[in-house]
């Protein structure tokens, strides 16, 4: 089964879910990242990807976003969004994390499994169509 994912461009990076989560701000710096922000493609915007999961549009606008989602959904038991939105050091509160806006419905351990095991396969596609000429090379 070939999951269905595809891409769009949008004017900015940072509206993909988990952007504010993964990509830290170097200090003194507006625009440099750890790890580094996504690529514009020049005069179009930003590629983000996104994945039907269970009629849910999940969005990711750099690979790392895509394995820092499948790393935190493959962990047992599942970090609580307090314990992931700790490690920003912000005050912005638990309530705003992306694990807490997902849907209860991805969350349970058997929708889980699956939802990784699609975004894996996404991962693994996207890994090995990444040459220069293709669409994907932006996003990676």
């Amino acid at each position: 089964m070939t999951p269905h994912f595809h891409f769009t461009l949008e004017p900015d990076w940072r509206t993909a879910p988990l952007a504010f989560w993964v990509h830290v701000p170097v200090a003194g710096s507006d625009t440099e990242f750890v790890p580094s922000a996504p690529v514009e493609v020049l005069h179009k915007g930003f590629m983000v990807l996104h994945v039907d999961a269970a009629d849910v549009d999940l969005q990711f606008s750099s690979l790392a976003q895509l394995d820092h989602f499948i790393e935190v959904m493959v962990a047992k038991p599942l970090p609580t969004s307090r314990q992931l939105s700790r490690k920003r050091e912000l005050s912005v509160g638990p309530n705003g994390h992306w694990l807490s806006r997902l849907p209860a419905r991805l969350k349970a351990p058997k929708q889980r499994a699956k939802l990784v095991s699609k975004l894996q396969a996404v991962r693994e596609k996207l890994s090995q169509s990444g040459g220069a000429r293709n669409s994907y090379s932006r996003f990676l």
